[in-house]
């Protein structure tokens, strides 16, 4: 019985699509599955793909990301669209609050990037970022970052057991690459928000889940292990297939007569 991870599955790409489809219920019928944002921004989409991983997984977990909060020819606003994502999750039987699944904690985290992460100005490449004309808040929302921020606040508790969070936003820049090294320049600014940093170690994670930047790492920085595996655009990969990514076996936090 293992927890696996995937993010930025893109599945309204028909090439990604397919690798979805592919994937074989007897491999993972015992297993957990983390998915930490970005499947599309269509509801429908989200919930074929949420529903085929639900059928090949004994539970699966998700939080949205940025894509799944794009209006676009839609009269809801983005936090709308977010209880509607988190009804849909309820029909599925997929996992958006925490939850224990082999005696191992895995708590979602809300999140959103707030443009302080780096201190660096943003390059005019940004003015064409997709979240600033397909994303539509209410008015009274203030600061997005914090409002996340909020969501999380009762589920920043102690667990009976080992914690394992995940966000599709970055915690903590450590975990980009060197700006001069980056294609898109201006992704630091649109990454991630120190807020879920501070989360992480209030939940006292053992490991942090990620997404977003389709910079795929498994690094451990002060006790806690963070996890990008991104599947991303097919232009962007570079290894065919769908891989899902290990996060820890859970047979040894079972009691001994469910080993």
């Amino acid at each position: 019985m293992r927890l696996l991870a995937i993010s930025d599955l893109h599945t309204d790409f028909a090439e990604n699509r397919r690798l979805v489809e592919q994937v074989a219920r007897a491999d993972y019928k015992n297993d957990a599955l983390i998915v930490a944002g970005d499947i599309a921004d269509q509801l429908e989409i989200i919930k074929r793909t949420l529903g085929q991983l639900r059928e090949k997984f004994k539970t699966v977990f998700f939080t949205p990301g940025n894509h799944e909060l794009w209006v676009r020819g839609s009269e809801w606003n983005s936090i709308e669209k977010l209880f509607k994502i988190q009804a849909l999750c309820e029909d599925l039987d997929v996992h958006w609050q925490p939850s224990k699944v082999g005696g191992v904690w895995v708590v979602p985290l809300f999140s959103w990037y707030d443009p302080a992460f780096d201190i660096e100005e943003p390059d005019e490449e940004l003015h064409g970022w997709a979240d600033f004309h397909l994303c539509r808040w209410p008015r009274e929302m203030g600061e997005k970052f914090e409002y996340f921020f909020k969501l999380n606040e009762p589920n920043i508790r102690a667990y009976d057991g080992p914690v394992v969070s995940f966000s599709h936003f970055l915690p903590r820049i450590e975990l980009l690459p060197p700006r001069d090294t980056l294609r898109f320049k201006s992704l630091p600014n649109v990454a991630g928000c120190g807020l879920i940093e501070n989360q992480i170690r209030l939940l006292n994670s053992v490991a942090h889940v990620f997404g977003h930047s389709h910079i795929n790492l498994d690094l451990v920085i002060d006790g806690v292990r963070y996890v990008q595996n991104a599947l991303s655009y097919p232009k962007e990969r570079r290894t065919p297939g769908l891989a899902f990514k290990e996060i820890m076996r859970l047979e040894p936090f079972l009691p001994a007569d469910q080993r």
